[in-house]
């Protein structure tokens, strides 16, 4: 109740908890090099129907719910694809659009509008969400020493890379589109009869009940140009062409029944050699790392979908919060092996290192055994979360059979180490 009482309190804003969120993002991204994922996600309240009012609709239409379209941010590393998941850590959010999309009027989804064809400026699009996210994402990490912006198919649009950006800003986006090319080749047909390399094994992470495997690979890469497109709204006031670079990377011999990957990456990128390509594949795939933060928030950890607020409003800032702190968990669970070598500062401030010392001591206790030690050096996110894990009911046992602690075993430590801190931040003041 007292949650929800904070939820309700009008001083209580999206914009300030975003703005605190990006803040510290912005102070972390600083003089690093940071990838920038965005991507979008629905909130499907269909089992509380009854007691919900004034929503949209998701993807199918007729299920009520809302849209989330977060920015992450995440240190780029040096986009090795042979690695499990992503060396680089989580540093926190850029953005989150929250939004909704109304209900097909009777007699079809198209708009008048859009029936007679008459074209919309990007920003007046549902899909002017990936050029905002761009834009953002150049204002609020301006202080990073270069940011790359990761996408996926449906950002495939030309708006998307000839809106105007900084120089330090760039975008890997995956194409969907086999457009025609300045030369009159056709996109896909073009890369894949181009010059192609072994590439290096790629690790595919399990989905849809296929199981992770590692992946042996092709690839090519070239340069190409794209013209503007011929209709569209005011897109005389962009450039006549856009010029990429186009990495392509096809799976050789998977497995029986199994369709191969062949992704099809659009940058902005330098792409000289394997190396350069092998980096950009790299990168694409931290994109994972949303997947993971949105399944946090769902199904594997907050369970946010079976809220019983009632406006969408109030459900904003709900979604909003739950991102944040499965932001925070995500952060952890990638920092606690100390692969990603990300410092406390990275997650909280420095004033709380005393307060990971004394639990540290306290949880490791006087039984003597190494296997019952924190591992990881002070003053490190990993040490953080060992503690959190300790705290979320994780034995501490590494080997031999035992699981490091995982999402939700974190974010329950976590809410412990948040009260913990709380009162000890008192009792500093008495």
């Amino acid at each position: 109740m007292g949650f929800t009482r904070f939820l309700h309190n009008d001083a209580v804003s999206l914009e300030a908890m975003l703005a605190t969120a990006v803040d510290h993002t912005a102070e972390a991204a600083r003089g690093r090099h940071v990838l920038a994922i965005h991507d979008t996600t629905e909130l499907n309240f269909s089992a509380h129907s009854g007691s919900k009012h004034g929503f949209g609709v998701v993807g199918n239409g007729r299920d009520i719910g809302l849209f989330l379209h977060p920015a992450i941010v995440v240190e780029a590393g040096d986009g090795d694809p042979r690695q499990v998941g992503h060396a680089g850590g989580i540093l926190g959010l850029a953005d989150a659009n929250i939004y909704m999309r109304q209900k097909a009027p009777p007699g079809g989804r198209k708009s008048r509008e859009r029936q007679r064809k008459i074209p919309r400026p990007i920003e007046a699009k549902e899909s002017g969400r990936w050029v905002r996210g761009l834009s953002l994402a150049d204002q609020r990490l301006r202080e990073a020493s270069m940011v790359t912006v990761i996408s996926d198919c449906e950002s495939d649009f030309y708006e998307m890379f000839a809106t105007p950006r900084s120089a330090h800003v760039h975008l890997i986006v995956r194409a969907e589109h086999n457009r025609v090319l300045s030369d009159g080749a056709k996109l896909f047909a073009a890369m894949a009869a181009a010059p192609h390399v072994v590439g290096q094994d790629i690790f595919i992470s399990a989905k849809d009940g296929r199981a992770a495997r590692k992946a042996r690979t092709r690839i090519s890469w070239q340069e190409i140009e794209m013209p503007r497109p011929r209709v569209g709204f005011d897109l005389e006031r962009l450039p006549a062409t856009v010029k990429l670079n186009a990495v392509r990377v096809e799976e050789i011999d998977p497995p029986e029944g199994v369709k191969p990957i062949v992704w099809l990456l659009l940058t902005t990128h330098e792409v000289n050699s394997l190396e350069d390509a092998l980096r950009i594949v790299g990168w694409y795939r931290a994109r994972w790392t949303i997947e993971q933060v949105f399944r946090v928030m769902k199904s594997q950890g907050f369970d946010v979908e079976r809220s019983q607020i009632e406006t969408p409003e109030i459900m904003s800032k709900l979604a909003l919060a739950v991102l944040i702190a499965a932001l925070r968990t995500m952060q952890l669970v990638n920092a606690r092996s100390g692969t990603s070598g990300q410092k406390l500062a990275d997650a909280m401030d420095e004033a709380a290192e005393p307060l990971v010392e004394m639990l540290t001591k306290k949880l490791e206790g006087k039984t003597g055994t190494l296997k019952l030690k924190n591992p990881h050096p002070r003053g490190t996110l990993a040490r953080l979360a060992w503690v959190a894990g300790r705290l979320g009911g994780w034995d501490g046992y590494v080997g031999g059979g035992y699981k490091p602690a995982g999402p939700i075993t974190i974010a329950r430590g976590l809410a412990r180490f948040d009260a913990i801190r709380e009162g000890w931040e008192l009792q500093k003041d008495v």
